[in-house]
């Protein structure tokens, strides 16, 4: 859900830049650029909180570690849908406007409707990997293994769109995958010395969130290409599957674990926090991208890596080694390799002609 809000988020972005400067005047310091660095902050504390809530939330013992995932899961839902709904309501001036786009976007488009339904199961099954994964991951490097959706994107963006990658971006992916596997190998070190329980079995459920999320994420690009259904209204369609969905799961996997403890049970405080921050997380980065350029969010994003990991030293008593710092170095690398773009080559004028020369392009090989 939250790639489609970035994809959109983005587009009208680039059509409108926000720091644009008049002829000879200077850029003004002034709400768009408070927007565009309280934005930073926002992206940083999104991406680093929602690793560390979801670490803590599974090691704090106690009541509250004994609540249900899938529960968590089905009210992160549940509070996305009312919030879409209040905002559709505040956004068209009443509920009974509201009521109308609604009808129009979902009951009259059925069959684009029934599009969202796979990306929503892949997102409803992203979620609930990502408790088995925190279960079993240091919160560090389920920072830098949640950086393999960069890879998935890319590669389905290829399968399904027809994309072609540059250089510099096939590198970064390659250097991405080497500093994944020395993180990897580091915390595997950890498990054999008995400090971890089942890492494998946390590493497989992270690579399996990237999978979804790239996948989710290229299917919802290829279906709503060109599509300008509201991102509030998008994500009620989402809802719309995804609710019926965990209500199944919860029914097979949990049901006699809620019908003997209730289903708020061990609900405290960091457990909502955790259920706000699924609920509204795609959200938030979705109006932050908004705001901030590409550059910005890739330096937010490694600026959340390098706070997770110092956050989880004294939270967690994660001790980094140096084959997890070089693998963490890696990742940082790749997120700003992959985003990098060569300058275009200048027009010229030919000294003979007033006419514009262009350099030509080399010829397609067979």
């Amino acid at each position: 859900m939250a790639a489609a809000s970035q994809e959109q988020a983005q587009e009208e972005a680039q059509e409108e830049p926000l720091l644009a400067r008049g002829d000879g005047a200077p850029s003004r310091f002034d709400s768009a650029t408070a927007l565009k660095y309280g934005s930073l902050v926002l992206v940083i504390f999104q991406n680093s909180a929602h690793v560390l809530l979801l670490r803590y939330t599974r090691v704090a013992g106690g009541d509250c570690s004994l609540y249900t995932t899938s529960v968590v899961i089905l009210f992160a839902e549940l509070i996305k849908l009312v919030f879409c709904v209040l905002a559709l309501c505040w956004t068209n001036g009443g509920p009974v406007r509201c009521c109308i786009e609604l009808k129009e976007q979902i009951w009259e488009r059925k069959f684009d409707t029934l599009k969202v339904g796979v990306p929503s199961f892949c997102y409803t099954l992203q979620n609930n990997l990502q408790f088995i994964a925190a279960t079993h991951l240091t919160a560090a490097l389920l920072q830098l293994l949640y950086q393999m959706k960069t890879l998935t994107t890319a590669v389905f963006g290829v399968i399904i769109l027809g994309r072609s990658l540059r250089c510099n971006q096939w590198l970064a992916l390659t250097i991405l995958v080497a500093g994944v596997i020395c993180a990897q190998s580091s915390q595997e070190a950890a498990e054999r010395m008995g400090r971890s329980k089942n890492v494998m079995a946390g590493i497989t459920a992270a690579l399996g969130v990237s999978v979804c999320s790239g996948f989710a994420s290229v299917y919802l690009e290829k279906i709503l290409k060109g599509d300008k259904t509201p991102l509030l209204v998008r994500n009620v369609q989402l809802c719309i599957f995804s609710i019926p969905l965990q209500l199944v799961a919860i029914y097979q996997r949990d049901y006699h674990k809620v019908l003997r403890h209730g289903w708020m049970h061990g609900f405290c405080l960091s457990t909502w926090a955790l259920t706000v921050m699924f609920a509204l997380g795609g959200l938030l980065v979705a109006v932050v991208i908004r705001f901030a350029d590409n550059n910005l969010k890739n330096l937010a994003m490694a600026v959340a890596i390098i706070l997770s990991c110092a956050v989880a030293v004294p939270l967690f008593g994660f001790v980094p080694n140096r084959v997890f710092a070089a693998g963490g170095a890696l990742v940082i690398a790749s997120i700003f390799l992959y985003a990098w773009q060569p300058k275009p080559k200048p027009a010229f004028v030919s000294p003979t002609s007033d006419v514009e020369v262009t350099p030509a392009k080399p010829a397609q090989g067979r």
